[in-house]
């Protein structure tokens, strides 16, 4: 079952983020439980979570969120994170997680769910493939964080 994430599932949703924060390089900033109710199952929450449930248990998650698509000159659907824990894969949850996102997307009026794969993530590139997204080519994802954007920031006129 996919369904929107509820502030019981905090403990679990965190543990999960924090899975796949593990998977890339440097140290991960650490997701906890009240940071999940603070900023993703709120009032106002900072990004769309969605869960895939599995015999009553929280296994995946998908966050994403609405940005504006000068491109396409319409709103598009930006994944954020899709994780299965890896005992549940293959199951067809990804793919329910996707979809609704895809739901999502379309009634907000998006024209597009667009995202990023980890270079040599050729599991996640083959799943993506299955459900009918391409590639957009050659792409490259670009990071600024700590003190690189502050000296940056300084730079703005105020």
């Amino acid at each position: 079952m996919i369904r929107a994430a509820r502030a019981g599932d905090a403990e679990t949703v965190a543990a999960l983020i924090n899975a796949i924060n593990e998977l890339g390089p440097g140290a991960p900033v650490r997701m906890t439980a009240a940071i999940v109710r603070r900023d993703l199952v709120c009032a106002q929450p900072k990004a769309l979570l969605r869960v895939a449930e599995r015999d009553g248990a929280v296994v995946g998650f998908a966050t994403a969120g609405l940005v504006y698509d000068a491109e396409r000159c319409a709103w598009a659907m930006m994944l954020l994170d899709l994780y299965v824990a890896p005992e549940h894969r293959r199951r067809g949850l990804a793919r329910g997680l996707m979809a609704a996102l895809a739901d999502e997307a379309l009634r907000a009026g998006a024209r597009c769910l667009w995202w990023g794969v980890d270079a040599g993530d050729d599991e996640a590139t083959l799943f993506y493939r299955s459900i009918g997204a391409s590639s957009e080519g050659m792409f490259s994802g670009e990071l600024i964080v700590g003190d690189a954007l502050a000296r940056l920031a300084t730079e703005a006129s105020r």
